[in-house]
């Protein structure tokens, strides 16, 4: 059995154990394959005191977890899991780093957790431009459906003179506002745009480095 496993579940099992939170049900428990559930935990990135869950949702079916099964397929998880393309998708996705790998792997998660870290910056920065364009757009159809009420207000009949002079002012100053937003609205598609080509360039740059 991994020693560094030993010394983890101790403390786990008591956090995880207040948790309560059943992760098998009775059928998954009486026809455990222990080796196959480590696995799946492993290659999934948790934790090994994911265990501790699994005991407290067997217990009230009479079944104990096979603790060395569950560990060699978990250990077999986790070498799946900690490679360098696995770290970039988990940061690209704004995940923060995952602490179940060890050594030489730990080395090759991490690198490409910082690879992918620039992704996700950039990325971010694309979804700020395309809120910023979201907004705009959805100022500009409201200003423009107000403008519409408007005009349709002022030829209407019986309306005084000091109301058609006031409807005038507005659809002035909303026909102001429209023209000026639809610059800042094309300067907005531009600019995402232009964020979308450089995360495509830097995703393709930062694949090759993994």
């Amino acid at each position: 059995m991994n020693i560094r496993y030993l010394t983890l579940l101790p403390g786990l099992a008591l956090v995880l154990g207040i948790a309560g939170c059943a992760t098998l049900d009775k059928e998954n428990c009486l026809s455990a394959d222990w080796q196959l559930i480590g696995f799946n935990d492993g290659v999934e990135g948790r934790d090994a005191g994911r265990l501790e869950q699994h005991r407290d949702a067997c217990s009230d079916y009479g079944v104990v977890p096979q603790m060395d099964q569950y560990l060699l397929g978990y250990d077999r998880g986790v070498r799946r899991y900690c490679t360098a393309v696995n770290g970039y998708r988990e940061a690209r996705a704004g995940k923060p780093l995952n602490a179940v790998c060890s050594g030489e792997q730990q080395q090759e998660f991490t690198r490409g957790f910082e690879l992918g870290t620039e992704a996700h910056q950039q990325l971010a920065r694309l979804e700020s431009a395309r809120h910023e364009l979201s907004i705009l757009t959805s100022e500009q159809r409201a200003d423009v459906r107000d403008r519409n009420d408007k005009r349709e207000q002022l030829i209407m009949a019986g309306i005084s003179s000091d109301t058609r002079a006031f409807l005038l002012s507005e659809i002035n100053d909303l026909d102001h506002e429209i023209r000026l937003r639809n610059v800042h609205i094309k300067q907005q598609q531009q600019a995402v745009r232009m964020e979308t080509r450089y995360l495509q360039e830097l995703e393709a740059e930062l694949r090759q480095q993994l």
